[in-house]
């Protein structure tokens, strides 16, 4: 089992909800930033991604979020900062996030989240996130990149 996973939460059915699944499946398509990464779409099965992370020293979870900025904008959140109160920050119901916390499952890691457009009933992303997708992946994979660097790079003490 490698020790980083990039995680792509969201539902293709409420359009830029499935960004996050969108983008993992681009960087799957790609050359491996790294040979101690392993990405996987978890989409919103909430088991799955459980049990994927379980053995993790690191988790990348990308979703799209609710945060307050612009559409298509990018951030960068730690998992350990994240306050276990603030259920309304992903689109899901009960969000991984959330149950995390809930769980008492201490992860070290980051979210990277994705501002929509367009949350609706449809499958695919809005025409708006469409044409902003490969900036969006651009962004991402550096952030990836930048993240499993610096993983590797902190003394463990």
């Amino acid at each position: 089992m490698k020790p980083i996973l990039v995680l792509g939460l969201g539902n293709r059915l409420m359009m830029d909800d499935g960004v996050g699944v969108d983008i993992v499946e681009a960087l799957m398509a790609e050359d491996p930033i790294d040979s101690r990464v392993e990405y996987l779409v978890g989409e919103t099965d909430l088991d799955y991604c459980l049990d994927a992370i379980e053995n993790r020293k690191f988790v990348i979870i990308i979703d799209a979020v609710l945060t307050g900025l612009q559409p298509g904008e990018v951030s960068v959140l730690s998992l350990s900062e994240m306050a276990p109160n603030k259920p309304g920050l992903s689109l899901h119901h009960l969000h991984f996030l959330y149950l995390l916390h809930t769980l008492d499952l201490q992860k070290k890691g980051v979210l990277v989240g994705i501002e929509p457009f367009n949350i609706d009933f449809y499958f695919g992303l809005s025409e708006a996130m469409k044409l902003r997708f490969e900036c969006l992946l651009h962004e991402v994979r550096l952030i990836v990149s930048n993240q499993v660097k610096k993983y590797f790079e902190t003394p463990f003490i």
